[in-house]
């Protein structure tokens, strides 16, 4: 049987520059994203040019090709890709962002944001993109919703089930009908009966891959059922997009049967992932790659670029608290906080933020340790690393969110143990805490949760979310 090479991507958001690159409303909403935005076309160019030139059969898409739907950014896009699919076919999912679930498309001019941006529609999404793919199609379901699930026969052994699952689920959620489900099951069913095997794509997420905390609201309705139903009807590998972080997780039904979920980061965005998987002999090897850089405006970027992008999020925030009133206010709307009070809240923000941008791992742990009875961080590990600033840390970790604790392979275990210790105080205070019953039990909870994401980060489970190898039979 043949070997299948695919790669995988996913949240690519493309941006046309047509809707503003400059001034002030636009870099506010730059600034407020961890991927970005104006070099979109640019990214997607270098990535679309390294797989036209590699020796893969096909590329991936899984979902929200587009920021918000706009009728440019569409117009953009599809051109990029019907290149590609010149030399590599191309098969994708469309998603919310690409008809514009929110009614929130805008553009940029200046200080102001205008939102009337022509979008496309639901049908229009689906009818615009119905070509890819369409010479290796064995079967399609359209949903009430106006959407298409697709099946494609890849090589003469793989079958993909490129699944749309917007607003299919219960209560107009992301996921599927019984009807729709009973088409993903004939589809698993026929592929056995010849002897074909399954891999499949949804953009939201069929399991939470750091924590329900974070993610529960990314996943399809009832998604343990689902990932449950899917498993024991031998699906062993999905693909989803949506959270914009590479993360790979392993589920096990109560029948025993296992599927895996690869969990594909936004292209766009730290750290610019692409998913690669070679099929034989029933058989999914897993590797991850990153993009080494792009060209925009004729200056090249390294990868370095997704990184620091990310970071700025954080660090021009913290900076314009200390330094700029307006700016910083400014900068808390565009990520949608707003805050009560905010003039009397003020100077107490921005002496926080003077102290956090200033503060070492040392001093954290010594106070934390003062109100715990020095039962709060492991002493030794402060001390090891007592002379790190402290903010460097945190955006560390908190760009293990999105590269699959990739970042975190290179802390020393004094690190890890700070992170793990200050990731699950919360849950330890609580347990200590003379409260109710009831509501103790509620704050426990939630203060388990935080320490479930904690240890994901720097102690990530199995499967490693760099490489591995799954088994589809």
């Amino acid at each position: 049987m043949s070997k299948v090479k695919l790669a995988v991507i996913a949240d690519i958001h493309h941006y046309s520059e047509k809707l503003g690159n400059t001034g002030r409303a636009y870099e506010l909403r730059s600034g407020s994203d961890q991927k970005c935005l104006a070099e979109t076309g640019a990214v997607v160019d270098s990535a679309f040019s390294m797989f036209a030139e590699s020796d893969i059969d096909a590329v991936l898409i899984v979902g929200d090709i587009t920021n918000d739907g706009e009728r440019a950014s569409h117009e953009e896009i599809l051109r990029k890709m019907q290149e590609l699919d010149k030399k590599k076919p191309v098969y994708l999912i469309t998603s919310t962002h690409d008809w514009c679930s929110d009614n929130h498309a805008r553009r940029f001019a200046g200080e102001d944001v205008f939102t009337d941006v022509e979008t496309l529609s639901g049908e229009q999404v689906r009818d615009w993109y119905a070509s890819f793919g369409e010479k290796t199609l064995l079967s399609s379901f359209d949903t009430p919703q106006g959407f298409t699930s697709r099946s494609f026969l890849l090589g003469d052994n793989v079958r993909l089930l490129a699944i749309n699952d917007d607003c299919n689920g219960e209560g107009g959620k992301s996921g599927y009908d019984e009807n729709h489900l009973s088409w993903v099951y004939s589809q698993l069913e026929e592929a056995k009966a010849k002897g074909q095997y399954v891999i499949a794509m949804e953009h939201h997420l069929l399991l939470h891959n750091v924590g329900s905390l974070i993610n529960k609201g990314q996943s399809i309705a009832d998604n343990f059922g689902m990932a449950s139903k899917f498993a024991d009807k031998g699906l062993r590998l999905m693909f989803v997009g949506h959270s914009h972080m590479q993360r790979t997780t392993e589920f096990i039904s109560e029948n025993g049967n296992k599927i895996t979920q690869v969990n594909v980061g936004s292209l766009c965005g730290y750290p610019a992932p692409v998913t690669y998987v070679t099929i034989e002999d029933g058989e999914a090897e897993i590797k991850v790659d990153y993009l080494r850089g792009f060209t925009y405006n004729g200056k090249e970027y390294g990868a370095s670029f997704f990184e620091k992008h990310t970071s700025d999020v954080m660090y021009n925030l913290l900076n314009s608290a200390v330094s700029d009133k307006k700016d910083f206010h400014e900068r808390l709307l565009a990520q949608g906080i707003r805050i009560k009070s905010f003039d009397k809240l003020y100077p107490v923000i921005k002496k926080g933020a003077n102290i956090l941008l200033k503060m070492r791992v040392g001093t954290a742990g010594r106070l934390i340790n003062f109100f715990t009875f020095g039962k709060g961080i492991d002493k030794k590990s402060v001390k090891a690393i007592k002379n790190e600033l402290l903010l460097p840390l945190v955006i560390k970790v908190f760009l293990c969110v999105f590269d699959g604790s990739k970042t975190a392979k290179d802390f020393n275990e004094e690190t890890k143990k700070v992170v793990f210790d200050a990731g699950t105080l919360f849950e330890r205070i609580v347990k200590k805490l003379p409260l109710k019953a009831n509501k103790k039990a509620g704050l426990l909870k939630t203060a388990k949760q935080i320490s479930d994401i904690a240890g994901e980060l720097v102690y990530p489970a199995l499967p490693d979310n760099e490489y591995c190898v799954i088994s589809l039979k």
